[in-house]
């Protein structure tokens, strides 16, 4: 596979992650706020960060930032940006999607950009962050069941997994950590109310509470561990970094023995810092340092997979300097919002 069809493939994956995960959150968001008091500076901003966006001009009200994280096509991590993203690498590789699978993604991104969209938006909030969700849920079960499982299938997964430990991480640290109680507040209703956002935003609600467990005389710690530690949940750390790595050894194709790449590496080391610790060495390291430390890391990975497998060299056979493989312009859009 060249490496610029491997590349849409990923960044694919990661702009319809990124599309469902705003999605949710805001959500989310838009329901706690409705059944429970929050200071106004803490409403909405949290969300912002959440996805990076540190420079936020306006007021951060809830239509403001609803409308800026929904429709700004300026915004890279606004819903209606990573749908359009995800469609034009889809539109480049054509010929490695299905054509269900394309069929549906347009569909969804005329839906987003007609009167439709704007128009469930403006009546029914939940029921267009719900649709959004099931966009994304849909299209990754037509490209499991329609696409052939080789190296685009593995990049497919990589860019999901990758993308989904970083807001995973993302959700649980500055959601909680900007809307940290005082400390009399802490494992009140309001204090819990917090904790069972975090797990609807992250879709671990459900099984949350299906998976057999003694009573936690800590449910924040409860949730904190479920959300990082658990290696069955598809959207816990670890189970997103077991993924990721499965998918990297596919797509390295190394023989045992052979030396990992520097994906592989980088990988094998997060997992090792994760699998060296338990909640409450968690807890009393610090939460936020932690949850930091893995957003950090998945950058850090992101950047070693563009160089390993993304941003090859061309040498022509005369002693001439190595010539650099010229990026698409749809390539470096996708290459600038890493």
């Amino acid at each position: 596979m060249i490496s610029r069809v491997a590349e849409h493939c990923f960044w694919l994956a990661r702009y319809l992650e990124r599309a469902e995960n705003t999605a949710r959150v805001l959500e989310v968001n838009h329901t706690l706020l409705l059944d429970f008091h929050v200071p106004v500076e803490q409403q909405w901003r949290p969300l912002l960060i959440i996805s990076g966006v540190h420079d936020y001009k306006d007021e951060a009200t809830a239509e403001n930032v609803q409308e800026f994280m929904t429709w700004d096509r300026d915004n890279p991590f606004s819903i209606a940006s990573s749908l359009a993203w995800a469609r034009e690498n889809a539109r480049i590789i054509r010929e490695v999607i299905s054509a269900e699978m394309w069929e549906r993604l347009n569909f969804y991104h005329l839906w987003m950009q007609g009167d439709e969209g704007r128009a469930l938006f403006d009546a029914h909030r939940s029921e267009f962050y719900a649709q959004v969700r099931r966009i994304n849920q849909l299209l990754h079960g037509i490209a499991d069941t329609t696409m052939s499982h080789g190296e685009a299938w593995e990049f497919f997964k990589l860019g999901t997994y990758l993308e989904r430990t970083s807001q995973t991480a993302r959700i649980m640290d500055v959601k909680y950590h900007t809307l940290l109680p005082r400390v009399e507040d802490v494992g009140s209703p309001i204090d819990n109310a917090h904790w069972v956002a975090i797990l609807m935003s992250c879709s671990g609600y459900e099984p949350f509470h299906k998976k057999p467990r003694l009573m936690p005389s800590d449910p924040a710690a409860a949730v904190a561990e479920f959300l990082i530690f658990d290696e069955q949940f598809p959207r816990s750390v670890r189970r997103c970094l077991r993924e990721c790595e499965a998918a990297t050894a596919a797509v390295a194709g190394n023989p045992p023995g052979h030396a990992p790449t520097e994906p592989e590496r980088r990988l094998a080391t997060l997992l090792a810092y994760l699998d060296a610790r338990m909640i409450p060495d968690v807890i009393r390291d610090g939460l936020h340092e932690t949850l930091t430390h893995v957003v950090d890391s998945v950058h850090e990975i992101g950047e070693a997979i563009h160089a390993t497998f993304f941003a090859a060299d061309v040498r022509p056979p005369d002693s001439k300097a190595p010539t650099p493989i010229p990026a698409p312009a749809a390539m470096t859009q996708t290459q600038s919002q890493s």
